[in-house]
């Protein structure tokens, strides 16, 4: 079974938050046993290791439980790369593109974690932090090219989410492929097929529940959800384990095939 982890899931684990050292001990188990693989995105360490308040030996400790249990050698690609690959290939008639990051990108991250580690956590490795901040840079954009589409519509309170999906998604799809550079081509093969790309359909489906969440409680606007672990995992995982309540409620509401949404304790129940 492959389960994508998203950053506060982790978070949880390295505090013991909602589970116990056995139930850690529990993972690692049919971690080696090949039973579960453990994805391990690029947002996550991004998350971990541009917190600057963190004071570096808890740093380290964090990043190798982290490591000890999410299967680097097949790390998520950033989600920007991630959707700008999957609409391209779409737009081609292809598969959905390779969803982990290159080689190149593991071995600056790899040298990065080690001299981290050997320094116990008082040297950043500079081209690490640099590729780290291009990822957080291209999260961000992403999130400003959807931020029109996640503003509530009027009526948003007035009809069901589904109404609302089925009404809404054309405006949202024509702005990830714009954000692809692949408007006219997406145009030309037909935007409705895009929804049956998981990272796009999940990307899609969260931002538009959550704003028609937003309409139902009259309010126009709000902080704004973190988008990037829902096609990082629609794409690659059966489950996705979130501590972020609010994302996995507007995740759920979206119809995606085999993929489970559930927090820390209910996954390690199962």
């Amino acid at each position: 079974m492959a389960a994508y982890f998203d950053t506060s899931a982790f978070d949880h684990l390295y505090k013991k938050i909602g589970c116990t050292a056995a139930d850690i001990a529990t993972l690692r188990k049919r971690i080696y046993g090949r039973e579960l693989s453990i994805l391990l995105s690029i947002h996550t360490l991004e998350e971990i290791l541009l917190d600057r308040r963190a004071r570096p030996e808890l740093l380290v400790a964090k990043i190798k439980l982290t490591l000890s249990l999410g299967n680097f050698r097949r790390m998520v690609k950033p989600c920007d790369q991630l959707l700008i690959d999957d609409i391209r290939a779409y737009t081609q008639g292809d598969d959905a593109a390779r969803p982990f990051i290159d080689a190149k990108l593991q071995n600056v991250i790899s040298e990065g974690i080690a001299a981290l580690v050997e320094s116990d956590g008082e040297e950043l490795d500079e081209d690490m932090i640099a590729a780290l901040e291009r990822v957080k840079q291209g999260k961000e954009s992403l999130h400003d090219s959807l931020r029109t589409c996640g503003q509530p519509q009027e009526d948003a309170g007035a009809i069901s989410f589904e109404e609302y999906f089925q009404r809404e998604s054309s405006p949202i799809l024509a702005a990830l492929a714009q954000f692809a550079g692949a408007l006219e081509l997406c145009r030309e093969r037909g935007f409705d097929g895009l929804l049956n790309v998981p990272s796009v359909r999940a990307i899609a489906g969260v931002t538009l529940a959550f704003a028609h969440a937003r309409g139902l409680q009259g309010e126009p606007t709000g902080a704004a959800l973190d988008l990037c672990h829902a096609p990082c995992a629609a794409a690659t995982a059966e489950a996705f384990v979130s501590e972020d309540s609010h994302l996995r409620e507007m995740l759920a509401r979206v119809p995606l095939v085999n993929l489970e949404v559930i927090d820390l304790p209910g996954f390690l129940r199962k």
